[in-house]
């Protein structure tokens, strides 16, 4: 049994931490953390094994992106209580490619 604690951060001071891991791309994985835990930035602390040093993840907006923790898997849902496990949408992948021809003199 696993030990979840969680810790309110500043937003801006979690992406600065995330660096180059946020925003997270498109088709990568991201934990959704239970809106009961009342945190949406900060860090999800995880304890796989009592007494033992726990892993710390940043979490931003509601969400725990893959990071230099490691990739979110289906392994950390099991271990956080209400957690949800999405695949970042391709906001475009319903729009139609634009037809015509543009150029330079198109008005």
């Amino acid at each position: 049994m696993s030990t979840v604690t969680y810790l309110s951060l500043l937003r801006a001071a979690v992406i600065r931490s995330l660096g180059p891991a946020w925003p997270a791309p498109v088709g990568s994985t991201q934990l959704r953390i239970d809106p009961a835990a009342e945190v949406t930035d900060g860090a999800v602390v995880v304890y796989e094994t009592e007494g033992m040093p726990g892993t710390t993840w940043w979490l931003v907006d509601g969400v725990v992106p893959s990071q230099d923790a490691g990739l979110v898997t289906e392994q950390l849902a099991a271990l956080v209580p209400g957690s949800v496990l999405e695949t970042i949408p391709d906001p475009w992948a319903d729009a139609s490619p634009p037809t015509g021809t543009y150029g330079l003199d198109t008005p």
